[in-house]
């Protein structure tokens, strides 16, 4: 068997044990929102975070070189599964943690915890830069909004139809479902990304000019509505929100899927509706972290 088809088998078990989706945003939805928060850095958190990522067995200068380690991680550390989302039930109405959280088991607990680890000034080198690429890719797995949900209603409980992962069709002529949509196929043939079977990474070449494009397009008035300064100092409150966010988008992703037999040319419809809003979710998610981190490590 060889090392791509282990590792995907490894990474579809730990999916199933946990209920999870496979990942969110794919890598290049990830590298997008990395190279946002980036370019939004104080340059004394800059050289902090640089410092941090100088501990990697592959040392890099750039958060989205690390944007989708933690994904990478989960392959063999499946208890990390359950930290990329939070299944809150598709017609419930908002986040619940006691029922959507139990044991701080959801991304929305990780990202607070993690948080306190990259800012403990105390702890190990090698804890800050692990919490560092927590952080940096949890923050892009909440804004994703099939990261915020699971339908109960149509797919039995415990894990429903784990973040549309079982809502299944063709998009663009191939076969796939709702979740890998929104992951990366609607952003690889929005930036002509072509992959070659098992291509797990970043096309840094087309996600940096479109990080760097969407930045340009963010004003301060919306930096200071989507992340405003002491958001460290409440952050349960604001990630809470996101995740509220995201399940509404989530019910509206949902709403606008026809139903079979869906008319011709419905996914180029679906693609031209949906790009915008992944592309405002890639804003938000790269002018939070950035706030977290400016905050963090400042």
């Amino acid at each position: 068997m060889s090392r791509w088809m282990s590792a995907l088998l490894l990474l579809f078990a730990s999916a199933v044990l946990c209920g999870a989706p496979a990942q969110a945003w794919g890598p290049d939805g990830h590298s997008i929102v990395a190279a946002i928060a980036e370019a939004r850095l104080d340059p004394e958190v800059l050289q902090k975070v640089q410092q941090l990522l100088a501990g990697e067995a592959k040392p890099t200068d750039h958060l989205d070189q690390i944007s989708s380690w933690a994904d990478d991680f989960r392959i063999s550390h499946g208890e990390t599964g359950p930290w990329h989302f939070v299944d809150i039930p598709l017609n419930a109405q908002s986040y619940d943690a006691n029922r959507d959280c139990a044991n701080d088991n959801c991304i929305v607990a990780q990202i607070v915890h993690f948080s306190g680890v990259l800012g403990d000034q105390s702890a190990l080198p090698r804890d800050r830069l692990q919490a560092l690429k927590f952080l940096v890719h949890f923050v892009g797995d909440i804004h994703q909004p099939l990261h915020c949900e699971t339908d109960l209603s149509r797919f039995p409980p415990p894990e429903g139809d784990r973040g549309g992962n079982k809502v299944t069709f063709t998009f663009l002529k191939k076969h796939t479902n709702l979740h890998s949509v929104w992951d990366g196929q609607v952003i690889d043939d929005e930036l002509g990304i072509i992959r070659e079977p098992h291509d797990f990474t970043a096309h840094l070449d087309e996600t940096r000019p479109e990080a760097a494009t969407l930045n340009s397009e963010i004003t301060d008035q919306q930096a200071a509505t989507w992340a405003p300064n002491g958001l460290s100092t409440n952050l349960l409150d604001a990630v809470t929100k996101w995740a509220n966010d995201s399940h509404a988008l989530a019910k509206t992703a949902y709403r606008e899927l026809p139903k079979a037999p869906r008319p011709h040319g419905w996914d180029e419809t679906y693609e031209t509706e949906f790009w915008p809003v992944m592309q405002d979710q890639f804003k938000r998610a790269g002018v939070r972290l950035a706030e977290i981190l400016n905050e963090t490590l400042h």
